[in-house]
């Protein structure tokens, strides 16, 4: 049963402590790899880029709280840890991308959603990183509820995460609430052409797909 929430001020205000909180974003920052020996593009990318290395420390510390987590057992580690390893193997294939950048970007993005939603104890700790979520959205023609998770990252993102895709949109200008998009093209080709839309609104958003009609969803926390 899904319990709604008092509404995504207490997310914005997470956000904004999270913002404050020191060396949650600090401009010059390094990542949590050792830049000398940063080998593939994606590993140089994040050393060179502030914005990628603090998405870098947020997986990194992340995957830290799971696995030292006081519920983690040797079965869920033997699934964890491989999966971190194909997750930097895959975030290391960026090279072959057409944006280098905005897909490292992504693939960052997507490692923390899958690590907050999937480990509970990687969410004990949120003052001290850039993350919170996940949350739930409920949309009018959707058979799936939406995953969420919000990155206070430069830019701004958010991951979407429902039955026919996964999608990161980076946060625009709006005179209100919070709005997130991205031409399908580049989130999500298979969706048709178009924008992508989520624009956030205390505890609804605005939700827009190629060829739907647009949809009011709810936002709550999974209970």
């Amino acid at each position: 049963m899904l319990h709604p929430r008092s509404g995504l001020g207490a997310c914005a205000l997470g956000l904004a402590l999270m913002a404050a909180a020191p060396g949650a974003r600090a401009e010059g920052a390094g990542p949590s790899f050792d830049c000398a020996r940063a080998e593939s593009s994606a590993e140089k990318l994040i050393c060179a880029d502030p914005a990628q290395a603090a998405l870098d420390r947020e997986v990194a510390r992340l995957y830290r709280l799971a696995v030292e987590s006081p519920h983690m057992n040797a079965e869920r580690l033997a699934t964890l840890k491989p999966t971190q390893r194909g997750w930097i193997k895959g975030r290391d294939d960026c090279w072959k991308a057409d944006d280098l950048a905005a897909c490292v970007r992504a693939e960052q993005a997507i490692r923390i959603h899958a690590l907050r939603q999937g480990y509970a104890d990687a969410r004990m700790q949120d003052a001290a990183g850039i993350s919170t979520g996940p949350y739930v959205a409920a949309c009018p023609g959707l058979d799936a509820l939406v995953g969420l998770t919000f990155i206070d990252a430069e830019p701004g993102l958010a991951v979407l995460d429902w039955a026919e895709a996964t999608v990161v949109l980076p946060q625009g200008r709006s005179a209100s609430g919070a709005r997130y998009a991205a031409e399908a093209g580049e989130a999500a080709p298979w969706l048709g052409d178009g924008e992508i839309l989520f624009w956030v609104k205390g505890d609804a958003a605005r939700f827009e797909l190629p060829g739907r009609e647009p949809m009011t969803c709810g936002i709550e926390e999974p209970g």
